[in-house]
């Protein structure tokens, strides 16, 4: 959304355009002592917020008809577009305007820029999740228009971490236009952004807004006033010789009649500058030939803090959908090598409505009520398809397997390129009667503890059918583990705690039985306290925002990186969970996980929680479910630390940055807060909103908020509703996990930790038979602790991609190693354009990374030896 000089249609989502060869005509040059006034005419389609995906379609396809039209009766009439989503459907509706289109974009009058799926957020969704906006984008107009883009375009765009300068270059953009995320209001418009890895690209921020010049009277003497204040209203931000001036809005018509205007208002011997339309190529070149650019480093966030916890529903479904979509890749590229043909075209219809929800807004949670329910059943569609390809790529490697061996066989994939442990959770049936318990087998005859966690009985005694949960030891890096279930007479009932206490080889746990706070938790290794007071409480505290700002409204857009800071809510002033107390909660033991369960009203709401501990695993698991009552409020978990001058540390797309004190910002999987020699990381699954001060870290759980006083326009019309979300009596389930830990985050494998949590392994059950591969084997086997294979995934010419990054900010020389038969192994860019040959040795290779460095290496693999 934006907002212009005076206030005008309210906005969501563009995406410009950079595909240029030599325009039909130039305009004449500027005289040399002039400045120049570039009028640049796009129009920002929404993708989806106050209306539908298909209702902006039928809304935006005459804006593209109008803009081709423009170009064809005005030679000097320039227009961008920029998304698949957007420009695809117009041309499959309307082939008879494709040559004219191509034409358009071929003479370099009609730019294609952004070239991703939609004009996403970036910072909530995973990073695999923008390369596939790239994959997915850029190959369209590649194959469709022939047009390789090369200007980036994210100009609404909610913020922008600092990994995305090296991911735009990997790309193949030379350019990166938005209107947010600056430090200060004067901040140069034009400058180079340095990323977390060193990598730059020059950067064009808008500060008058993508909007700047559109609504521009067609009377040349109005416009001659109007535009004169649009240039001067860039002193400050814009002293070249050339400045920009974006002509558009949400889902508007083009302005054609700046032509007329242009041409009358340079005629006039008096002008201050040269007014010219052009597009966003133009600009970058008129601007990089006026010399060096100043330099800014690190990440431009955060931008409306309140999209972190709104419709916090979202987050989970992204972040689910995410895990289950890279997944179905993996499996489907292990299955290549195993002679199975990749279907990637499948693949790419189960991410495409994952990628559309990703679109800024919807991403966000700003969108009305009908349009939620559109986004919801795009996560539901995406996720019987992914659910279809995991299935199709399990079997095939299961099939393989040789799975004999006394009960019934269960395989374990292990998505993650390391060697792992985790609990995972099975549903067994039983014919026989007398089962009073089940014993896991591995395929090493290692019995592993398990525990029933419900069963149904036959009527007679003994189990029916039994979901259980097991420890899962040791399955090999992105590989599998084949275990056997074996019904037993009995197990002996695990020695119940005592009250409100937890305890394992790494932890004393000591929770309050009637609140379900956590008053102690006491680090054996080291002996010492995580916190200084009760903690996972749940603070809830009178927001007056909306769904896009904390505390406040939204003031129209804003540009400026938010640094207001929060502090912990105090009592008396915010309603705390463990105010009020119920009966001592419930606990279940066993001998792979104790957990207490509690639940209790909490002020006019509800409150539960649970709070897990796993004997063989340094992680602490909790799921605290609310039910809010009230409107224009925000719930955040405390978690108070006894780490007094900690450094907070974020993991954003492909890396990791500190973070100042105070300010709510968007995490990945973790968010740490350690002094060098302990600390505490929190892991969440979908909950990106984080605050971290005086020691205590704060987890943005839930907001109750709805649109506010956001005006009419760009699809919002009176009588659109988005009451719901302010989850009035809705149960919502926060999932987050605790990890103490010695050292620095980097030392203490905290990157690691936080993708276990967020990517299970995955557990089936499967027919005994023969197989030629092992009960248990590594497919993919990356050495360095700190480099992560993000992605394995079909490729191009029956290749295979694999990406890797640096995750801790050092150098890193690995060796990745596969199964396969690796006949060549080349790095590419994000296109998986093959580029450097690697070595190869019995399917070895080594790569060099720099510190937060990103590769992608593609591969020709045979069978698995």
């Amino acid at each position: 959304m934006t907002k212009l000089l005076a206030p005008t249609v309210a906005g969501i989502l563009i995406l410009f355009a950079a595909a240029r060869s030599s325009p039909a005509s130039e305009p004449p040059a500027a005289p040399p002592d002039r400045p120049t006034f570039w009028i640049i005419p796009h129009t920002h389609w929404e993708g989806a917020v106050f209306k539908t995906r298909e209702e902006y379609l039928e809304v935006g396809f005459p804006n593209i008809l109008k803009a081709l039209r423009a170009l064809g009766e005005h030679p000097d009439y320039r227009f961008v577009l920029d998304q698949v989503a957007y420009v695809r459907p117009f041309l499959e509706r309307h082939p008879d305007r494709a040559e004219e289109l191509k034409k358009y974009v071929a003479e370099g009058r009609l730019q294609i820029a952004g070239a991703l799926d939609v004009m996403p957020d970036v910072n909530m969704p995973g990073g695999e999740s923008f390369v596939r906006q790239v994959q997915y984008g850029k190959a369209y107009y590649r194959e469709i228009l022939g047009v390789d883009v090369t200007t980036g375009w994210l100009i609404d765009t909610f913020g922008h971490h600092a990994q995305m300068p090296q991911l735009m270059r990997l790309a193949g953009f030379g350019s990166y236009w938005t209107q947010r995320g600056v430090a200060y209001r004067e901040h140069p418009a034009e400058f180079q952004w340095e990323g977390i890895d060193g990598t730059r690209i020059p950067t064009f921020y808008m500060p008058g807004s993508y909007a700047l010049m559109f609504g521009s009277p067609a009377d040349p003497a109005k416009f001659r006033d109007f535009i004169v204040g649009r240039f001067n209203s860039l002193d400050r931000n814009a002293p070249r010789a050339h400045r920009a001036g974006p002509s558009g809005a949400d889902v508007v018509p083009p302005e054609p009649h700046q032509v007329a205007m242009v041409e009358a208002f340079n005629k006039s011997p008096d002008a201050p500058f040269t007014a010219r339309i052009g597009t966003p190529a133009d600009f970058e070149a008129a601007i990089l030939k006026t010399g060096e650019l100043p330099v800014f480093k690190g990440e431009l966030n955060p931008i409306f803090q309140g999209t972190y916890s709104s419709r916090i529903e979202l987050k989970s479904w992204m972040r689910t959908m995410e895990a289950k979509l890279l997944t179905a890749e993996k499996l489907a590229a292990i299955g290549a090598t195993l002679g199975v043909a990749a279907h990637p075209s499948a693949i790419w219809r189960a991410w495409e409505p994952t990628l559309f929800n990703e679109t800024h807004d919807l991403a966000s949670g700003v969108m009305t009520d009908h349009v939620h329910d559109d986004v919801i059943s795009n996560y539901q569609q995406s996720e019987r398809l992914a659910a279809e390809q995991v299935t199709r790529g399990f079997d095939a490697l299961a099939a393989r397997v040789d799975t004999r061996g006394e009960g019934t066989p269960i395989v374990v994939f292990n998505p993650l390129a390391w060697a792992r442990s985790d609990v995972t959770e099975v549903e067994l049936g039983f014919t026989a009667g007398g089962a009073g318990g089940v014993e896991i087998v591995d395929d090493r005859g290692q019995v592993r503890p398990s525990q029933v966690v419900s069963a149904t009985p036959f009527p007679e005694g003994g189990l029916c059918a039994a979901k259980v949960a097991f420890v899962a030891a040791d399955v090999p890096s992105m590989g599998y583990r084949t275990y056997h279930a074996r019904a037993v007479a009995g197990t002996p009932p695990a020695a119940a705690p005592e009250p409100g206490k937890l305890e394992n080889r790494f932890y004393q746990v000591a929770i309050d039985p009637g609140t379900g706070a956590i008053k102690s938790l006491r680090v054996k290794d080291g002996d010492w306290e995580v916190f200084k007071a009760p903690a996972n409480v749940v603070a809830r505290h009178e927001d007056k925002g909306d769904v896009w700002e904390l505390y406040r409204g939204l003031d129209g857009g804003s540009n400026v990186a938010m640094k207001d800071k929060q502090p912990v809510p105090a009592r008396g002033a915010a309603k705390f969970s463990d105010e009020q107390a119920a009966e001592p909660g419930a606990v279940v033991a066993g001998p792979v996980f104790t957990e207490y369960r509690v639940a209790h009203p909490f002020d006019t709401g509800d409150y539960a929680a649970t709070v897990r501990i796993y004997a063989d695993l340094p992680r602490i698991d909790c799921a605290t479910t609310l039910v809010n009552r009230e409107k224009y409020t925000r719930y955040q978990v405390l978690l108070p630390t006894t780490v007094a001058a900690g450094k907070r540390t974020d993991e954003i797309p492909f890396g990791a940055i500190e973070r100042p004190e105070g300010i709510e910002f968007p995490a990945q999987n973790w968010v740490d807060l350690g002094d060098g020699s302990r600390g505490l990381a929190v892991l969440n699954a979908g909950l990106p909103g984080h605050t971290v001060a005086d020691g205590t870290v704060m987890v943005s759980v839930l907001r109750s908020h709805n649109l506010g006083a956001y005006g009419f326009g760009g699809g919002y019309e009176p009588g659109m509703s988005s009451e719901e979300a302010f989850l009035i009596g809705q149960p919502r389930t926060a999932r987050y996990a605790l990890l103490p830990h010695k050292g620095d985050w980097r030392d203490a494998g905290v990157a690691r930790a936080g993708l276990e949590f967020n990517h299970p392994l995955v557990a089936r059950i499967v027919a005994p038979h023969a197989g030629d591969l092992p009960p248990g084997r590594a497919l993919v086997e990356v050495s360095a602790p700190n480099v992560v294979a993000s992605s394995l995934k079909p490729a191009r010419d029956g290749r295979i991609a694999l990406r890797l990054y640096e995750s801790a900010g050092r150098p890193a020389s690995t060796t990745v190693k596969l199964s396969a038969d690796v006949a060549e192994a080349k790095e590419a860019d994000l296109l998986e354009t093959p580029g450097k040959a690697l070595d190869v040795a019995d399917g070895a290779f080594r790569v060099e990374l720099t510190p937060f460095q990103i590769k992608t290496i593609v591969l020709r693999a045979g069978p698995s030896r």
